[in-house]
């Protein structure tokens, strides 16, 4: 049995080695790097197992005892905002030790040496945070002394935590009890530290501690506490007292009186004007939220959002933040449905601002694990004002939206409702909050979705609505496709040029040369600027000066174009002339006889008729007979000088193809020399190839009439030709021409100043129709 016995003992002490005693916690702090915070405890710091919540555990020093007992029985019953929150406690069997788990906390001298580093000594957010800290455990000596009607029994630093919130919690419950013979701090009394001793327990007068309130005790301890803040190097009461701010020295002088009846009651001490600050009401409120009024909620939530940045960090962070967080988790738990979609109370509406300026100055992680959950609860909330609220300030926190939760229903899909509500402020809040989360919205909600819903807004009856939304279209344009830029911009905002309110007009205007970069040349000439013309004769000024100010700047734009278009016309003619084949030179064909070879000078001063351009290939007889192929050469004059329209060169023609010089001629041509001569051009044309016509020149022997084939050719009676005879031919044969070479002549010649072209029908003298 003895063996039996030492072996449950052994293992029960190697179970509670390096854990919690059992209990569903882990420990984070090594034993030997333990804070000695406490006589009888060691603490460390831990997580739950369940959800990795932070926590603080103490554990015994020594197997359990009276004391360590004591104190897990206290915690477990004393419930109070200002007592350290008990969590769970074990007290192991077997000669184990005993394990307490707490909300996170951290010693009194660790917490003032961190805001003094922080703040800096005697600063002002020291003075509040003390000042918030002491009342906090005045008014736990109220619950303990004045309404359960124990004595502490040590109350000294060591037994003061404060939590990542800044907030004091009383703990330390090993020596209390009811004031009676029995009581802990009776029997153990020699553990307190003198310093903090009352002169009744020094003295040890039990009759008088019995016989006196029951705070007596306690509050000459905490008037030691507050010297000992002030001046770490406190010895006594007696020498020290006057190392405490003039607010606190009334205080102090009471508490520490010499008869225990004369001493401050904790309940009056808080009515001390030393704690009137707006600081420590709020803190104050904030404790009794649950219990307040909803037109008291509000002004203290205007009031909380208005002095948000004089609050110390992790106070707002730590303190201010859960508690606001827990309203909603409140009333979603109250206020649900079915469908998902619950209603709070209006007056939650106005903590929003005061919970996104706290989140603000969160890291971007620690604002998606502490606020974003609950952001997210709150756009399935039915309450127009917290939807309301939650779009005015979606600038502050879509920074923390990734796409995917934008695009769900319950961001994306939960916004669009508002859009075509009946709250004309909503609509326009609606449409201001697509500035903050367009960039991540799905190619389908943006380009599709979206663009519907702002359709139909430029027409709704709200002209500040139109005119946002044309707003609000001009900044996201970077974020649509370009199919829908091409779709949507220039008739959403010619849309804008004329309705009928100015701020709309001017709205269009300034989004349209926004966005110019989304448009062409093309579209500035034939709409932008017919759009825009209306505009300069405007009722209101302010858009009449945009708008010349507008066309002004277009007006530049379109000449630069339009001198870059010569540039670029100019280097085309040039890059067409670089690149056509020079021909080969052509042998003249030898003549068999001397009447062959030689050639009376004809009459008029004319050139001989092999020197002459020849326009119809030799067995030419009608336009009919043009080459099979789609590519003959046009013999439209493209490469003549367009700067001379208005006089068209008359192109010297041949009479006719046969002509003999007269036989009584006196001057006889030699022979010509090999010239270098252009292969002659088929004058067989198409219908429609010369643009030009012919400006009065006679009609060609043996060439096709223009008339016939709808050219523009003046009306004049056809010329009656004999039949061709057959003659010599100076130049030799044209070579035939590969299909490639004569595409490429006939497409110089068709297109020979890019995309510009003239109509082939004028309109009267110079004016011409320029196809763009």
């Amino acid at each position: 049995m003895q063996f039996l016995k030492s072996t449950v003992m052994g293992l029960g002490s190697a179970f509670t080695m390096g854990s919690v005693g059992g209990l569903p916690f882990s420990l984070d702090t090594a034993e030997a790097e333990a804070k000695d915070v406490l006589p009888d405890f060691f603490l460390l710091h831990g997580k739950a197992k369940s959800d990795a919540s932070a926590v603080s555990v103490f554990k015994s020093k020594q197997p359990s005892s009276a004391l360590s007992q004591n104190a897990l029985r206290r915690m477990k019953t004393l419930r109070h905002p200002n007592v350290l929150a008990y969590i769970d406690g074990i007290d192991v069997p077997n000669n184990g030790h005993v394990f307490i788990v707490t909300e996170e906390v951290q010693p009194l001298d660790a917490y003032l040496e961190d805001i003094r580093a922080q703040y800096g000594s005697n600063s002002e957010e020291e003075k509040v945070l003390v000042a918030w800290g002491l009342r906090s455990i005045l008014s736990a000596l109220k619950f303990l002394n004045n309404d359960v009607k124990l004595i502490h029994g040590r109350l000294n630093p060591s037994s003061i935590f404060v939590t990542k919130g800044g907030e004091w919690k009383l703990g330390g419950f090993e020596l209390t009890g009811e004031a009676n013979m029995n009581a802990p701090f009776v029997q153990y009394d020699h553990t307190v530290d003198p310093r903090f001793k009352a002169p009744e327990i020094a003295r040890r007068e039990w009759s008088s501690v019995f016989g006196g309130p029951t705070y007596a005790v306690d509050m000459f301890a905490l008037a030691c506490v507050v010297i000992f803040v002030h001046h770490p190097q406190f010895s006594s009461a007696s020498s020290d007292s006057g190392r405490v701010p003039s607010g606190l020295a009334t205080l102090v002088k009471r508490s520490t009186d010499s008869s225990p009846t004369r001493r401050l009651n904790p309940e009056q001490a808080l009515q001390s004007a030393y704690f009137d600050l707006r600081f420590l009401k709020q803190m104050s409120f904030l404790d009794e939220l649950a219990i307040k009024s909803p037109d008291e909620k509000v002004d203290f939530y205007k009031d909380l959002s208005a002095h948000i940045d004089a609050l110390p960090k992790h106070t707002a962070l730590f303190k201010v933040l859960p508690a606001l967080k827990a309203v909603v988790d409140f009333g979603i738990a109250t206020g649900g449905k079915a469908g998902g979609n619950y209603k709070l109370d209006p007056s939650e509406s106005h903590m929003l601002p005061a919970m996104v300026k706290i989140g603000s100055q969160l890291a971007p992680e620690e604002f998606k694990d502490q606020v974003l959950p609950t952001l997210i609860k709150l756009f399935g909330c039915n309450d127009r004002a917290v939807r309301l609220q939650l779009l005015q300030m979606m600038e502050s926190f879509a920074v923390h939206f990734d796409a995917k939760l934008v695009n769900s229903s319950v961001i994306f899909d939960n916004i669009c409702t508002g859009f075509h509500d009946t709250s004309a402020v909503l609509r326009e809040y609606t449409v201001k909050s697509m500035l903050h989360i367009a960039d991540k919205l799905s190619d389908t909600n943006l380009n599709t979705k979206l663009m519907k819903f702002f359709a139909k807004l430029q027409t709704d009856p709200e002209p500040a609505i139109r005119t946002n939304t044309t707003i609000c279209l001009g900044k996201i344009a970077p974020h649509l496709s370009a199919a829908t830029r091409g779709k949507v911009l220039l008739p959403a905002f010619c849309r804008a040029l004329k309705d009928p309110f100015p701020h709309a007009r001017l709205a269009g205007l300034r989004t349209l040369v926004a966005c110019d970069e989304y448009f062409t040349y093309q579209d500035v000439a034939c709409a932008i600027i017919p759009a825009i013309s209306p505009l300069l004769l405007d009722i209101s000024p302010s858009v009449r000066d945009e708008t010349m100010t507008c066309m002004a700047d277009y007006i530049k734009k379109i000449k630069e174009e339009a001198a870059q278009m010569n540039v670029r016309e100019a280097e085309e003619r040039e890059r067409q002339l670089n690149e056509e084949p020079v021909p080969a030179p052509i042998e003249p064909a030898p003549t068999s006889t001397s009447s062959s070879s030689s050639w009376q000078q004809p009459p008029n001063n004319s050139t001989p008729s092999w020197q002459q351009p020849s326009y119809a290939k030799p067995k030419s007889t009608s336009s009919f007979s043009a080459p099979a192929d789609d590519f003959g050469d046009d013999g439209d004059a493209w490469g003549d000088d367009l700067d001379d329209l208005t006089s068209p060169k008359t192109v010297p023609v041949p009479a006719a193809t046969s002509r003999r010089p007269p036989a009584d001629a006196g001057w006889s041509a030699a022979p010509p020399k090999p010239v270098h001569v252009t292969p002659p051009k088929p004058t067989s044309t198409s219908a429609g190839d010369d643009f030009f016509g012919d400006w009065g020149a006679p009609s060609s022997t043996g060439s096709s009439s223009r008339t016939s084939s709808g050219s523009m050719s003046l009306h004049k009676p056809p010329v009656m030709t004999a039949p061709a005879v057959k003659t010599p031919i100076v130049s030799a044969a044209e070579p035939k021409k590969s299909l490639q070479e004569r595409r490429a002549e006939a497409k110089a010649k068709r297109e020979p100043l890019g995309a510009m072209k003239l109509q082939a029908k004028p309109k009267g003298g110079d004016n011409w129709d320029w196809d763009m």
